[in-house]
């Protein structure tokens, strides 16, 4: 779905809820490894699992920092290879921390 959401030039719909309401750590995890796939959000079906899924998809620094960058494909500093679709998921990467 990530796939064909960026082929349509669309961002990611969000993922499904987990189902477990009671299972923090396995939410957690679950909303890590969704994060590395691509997600860019979760649904939360109950209220005390949204500082979880929050968390999860809160920018760290260093991304912020990285979607600053207005250029388009690059080398890093640090010698890695940004393209330009790379760059455009970064620039979306700081909304989530303008909100806190």
């Amino acid at each position: 779905m990530i796939v064909a959401a960026r082929a349509a030039r669309l961002a990611p719909p969000p993922r499904s809820a987990h189902p477990d309401t009671r299972d923090l750590a396995g939410l957690a995890a679950s909303c890590a490894h969704g994060r590395a796939l691509g997600w860019l959000v979760r649904a939360a079906i109950h209220p005390r699992r949204l500082p979880v899924t929050e968390r999860a998809w809160l920018p760290i620094p260093e991304e912020i920092e990285a979607a600053a960058t207005e250029a388009g494909a690059q080398v890093l500093p640090d010698g890695r290879f940004v393209g330009t679709a790379m760059v455009a998921v970064a620039r979306r990467t700081p909304a989530p921390a303008r909100r806190n």
